[in-house]
């Protein structure tokens, strides 16, 4: 398992290089149990199909864009990475929040469950039932 897996990254990383033109290479397994890859089935054995992807790289340098346009998406990116930020920091809060609310529910459910008398174990009732059920 290990060899095939093995022989599977090897593979992988060259058929891009070597099956230009082919989108599909294709995998099968021959009588004595070998994991072949190549870019054309073979007739006599069953393959499966693999989608190669080509590797498309994008590049940022906003070349052929007027200087308003640079400015105004340079702009918006950086908006865009404030909104993140804000976002990251509200889920931050939000997980706070939620920890300290279990904490108080825990305190209160040990509390209720060591309380004596009526009006020590009314106050812990309430609050649970209002916040943590």
């Amino acid at each position: 398992m290990k060899y095939a897996l093995f022989m599977f990254i090897i593979l992988e990383s060259t058929l891009p290089r070597s099956v230009s033109a082919a989108e599909t290479a294709y995998q099968w397994t021959d009588n004595q149990g070998q994991i072949h890859y190549g870019d054309k089935p073979p007739i006599s054995l069953e393959s499966n199909p693999i989608i190669l992807q080509r590797n498309t790289t994008r590049v940022d340098n906003h070349s052929g864009l007027r200087p308003g346009e640079r400015s105004r998406l340079g702009k918006m990116e950086q908006q865009q990475r404030q909104q993140q930020r804000n976002a990251h920091t509200a889920r931050i809060r939000t997980d706070r929040q939620r920890a300290a609310k279990s904490e108080r529910c825990a305190d209160n459910r040990e509390m209720y469950n060591n309380s004596r008398g009526r009006d020590a174990f009314k106050k812990h009732s309430r609050y649970l039932r209002n916040n943590c059920w």
